[in-house]
């Protein structure tokens, strides 16, 4: 990864940060993004009852399971059909399809998902970008601890897999500290003041 003048903007092994938050335009957005157990989700639940907001978890889009959170259960009609995958392989497309089908809400739009490191375009990015910078050992530990809690009665060999799985994040991090690089550089100006 090529380093940036701004070091502290990076999410680490080992040291929590405070989130990173810049806005980039007016456009009434929130773009939500940390590696898994970082918190977004924590932190998007605080707009989850309140009619001011839409809440939608890339998670939720594209599972099966059932959610209380009826805006991302809606969106799953637009995405069937397309692989589980799609915003790690086409997040540009799945960004700009998500803000056409809320295009004449007045409310505001949370986006949360990891897979903003996956951008190719950002220009297309509108509204506030949040990253939520908690380390990467946190993240991982909080990830199991999660995972243990839902799979109570698990099998040892089904940790296991799920542990080696996840130890993926101590490389996919490096793409929201990408992510964060190209943010960083955006400046307000270079986007005008458009509203979707």
């Amino acid at each position: 990864m090529k380093e940036c003048d701004n070091m502290d903007i990076y999410i680490t092994i080992n040291e929590d940060k405070e989130p990173y938050i810049k806005d980039i335009t007016d456009d009434k957005i929130i773009n939500l993004t940390g590696e898994s157990g970082s918190g977004k989700s924590y932190y998007a639940d605080q707009y989850l009852n309140d009619d001011n907001y839409i809440v939608i978890d890339t998670d939720i889009v594209f599972s099966d399971e059932p959610s209380d959170n009826k805006e991302s259960v809606e969106l799953r009609k637009v995405f069937e059909g397309v692989p589980k995958d799609y915003t790690i392989t086409n997040f540009d497309d799945f960004y700009i399809k998500l803000l056409e089908y809320f295009k004449d809400s007045d409310k505001t739009i949370v986006i949360d998902s990891a897979q903003y490191r996956n951008i190719k375009d950002y220009s297309l990015l509108k509204g506030k970008i949040i990253v939520v910078r908690t380390c990467i050992n946190t993240c991982y530990k909080r990830c199991i601890e999660r995972w243990k809690s839902i799979n109570k009665g698990y099998a040892e060999e089904k940790l296991e897999k799920y542990s080696n799985r996840k130890l993926g994040m101590y490389e996919w991090y490096k793409g929201i500290n990408r992510f964060l690089e190209e943010v960083d550089k955006i400046r307000r100006d270079d986007y005008g003041q458009k509203s979707i």
